[in-house]
């Protein structure tokens, strides 16, 4: 579904839904409404335990679930050695960019001395406590990710690999689900979602030399009714009524659509 179809389908459900009662809504704002719907499906779908996903199947739970995001799916690996070097958590520790496009990690793995090791992001508590341990040290087949600082472009972490492997860099792979593009049916008279803007027919990222088309919606077809009808859920939600009304709205909103 392009551009105009969602603007056009969004204004049929609007007008039906609300009697032709609600006040207008510019592309701006229809725009606002689709990309948050867009990421409400991705974060919903991708969970099987997700308040919103009433058909509890997650990302692994079946193939269709994992051909709904195969378009938005990404793997980076890294062995640059220009990480700027940063104040270490734990001195053994190894330190790589991250993308900074992830929206949501599948899996990751940290291959040295043509081993695989299987990589296990931890909580700072989590570190804290297996630091206290007598061992410690991620398990042979294991290695340890933690966030370091960095910087709005560059994401920086600490990879702590097994033992025997310290003093080795290695490489560090990541596949995830890459934040989708907005989804801008029109202009926006000058404004930006998540730093995209709507210029004639095409889409400008805030970046230089960074021009794309706009299609549409990024996620396969199969989930554009859906995102719509959510976007004109959401649409209706911040009309009406708030309050108590309005939070039980919500609830039968999100039962709607998923």
């Amino acid at each position: 579904m392009g551009n105009e179809e969602f603007l056009n389908e969004f204004d049929i459900l609007y007008n039906n839904i609300t009697s032709n009662q609600a006040p207008g809504l510019n592309a701006h704002e229809i725009s606002v409404f689709l990309t948050k719907a867009q990421d409400e499906k991705i974060k919903n779908n991708l969970s099987a335990n997700s308040a919103g996903n009433t058909l509890k199947q997650g990302f692994d739970d079946s193939a269709k679930r994992q051909a709904d995001f195969a378009s938005l799916m990404e793997t980076s690996s890294s062995d640059d050695n220009s990480v700027p070097e940063k104040i270490k958590i734990d001195s053994r520790s190894q330190e790589f960019y991250f993308p900074n496009n992830a929206f949501i990690i599948i899996n990751e793995k940290y291959t040295v001395n043509n081993k695989e090791l299987q990589v296990i992001p931890l909580r700072f508590d989590e570190y804290t406590r297996l630091m206290s341990k007598p061992f410690k040290r991620p398990l042979r087949n294991q290695a340890w990710r933690l966030t370091n600082s960095g910087d709005k472009d560059n994401k920086v972490v600490e990879i702590i690999a097994g033992p025997g492997t310290d003093d080795t860099r290695g490489v560090y792979t990541v596949r995830y689900i890459r934040k989708p593009k907005p989804i801008i049916v029109g202009s926006l008279d000058g404004l930006t979602i998540n730093g995209y803007c709507f210029t004639g027919d095409r889409m400008t990222y805030d970046l230089p030399n960074s021009i794309q088309e706009t299609e549409g919606c990024e996620l396969d077809s199969s989930l554009h009714e859906e995102i719509l009808q959510r976007a004109v859920e959401l649409a209706k939600i911040a009309w009406t009524s708030t309050g108590q009304d309005n939070a039980q709205m919500v609830i039968q909103a999100g039962q709607r659509s998923e």
